[in-house]
């Protein structure tokens, strides 16, 4: 899992798949992150194929106690369909900002 600090804003790029094998190395990436004064996380999905409840449930907790503490969080480039799908049937989308962008 790859990420980007720059001052106190931060990305983390997701790869493959999340799920129970490794969504506990993704939870661990985001309390490091917070725990460093970071206050904007970006998730960029753009080369994620797959998440389940899991990793969808790890960022959805995550975020609630990070946004009781002043800290925001957008996920970005959801290109995977199934992907998406699963981020708006679990409605996501509605709680989390999604934001595309060109990162051609």
């Amino acid at each position: 899992m790859k990420k980007e600090i720059y001052g106190n804003s931060a990305t983390i790029f997701l790869q493959g798949r999340i799920d129970i094998n490794n969504s506990e190395e993704l939870r661990d990436e985001l309390n490091e992150l917070a725990e460093n004064g970071i206050k904007r996380i970006f998730i960029d999905m753009s080369e994620l194929d797959y998440i389940d409840s899991s990793g969808l449930g790890r960022i959805l907790y995550f975020f609630m106690n990070y946004k009781k503490q002043g800290g925001s969080m957008e996920l970005h480039n959801v290109r995977n369909e199934n992907v998406k799908k699963v981020i708006e049937i679990v409605r996501l989308d509605k709680i989390i900002p999604v934001k595309e962008y060109n990162v051609e």
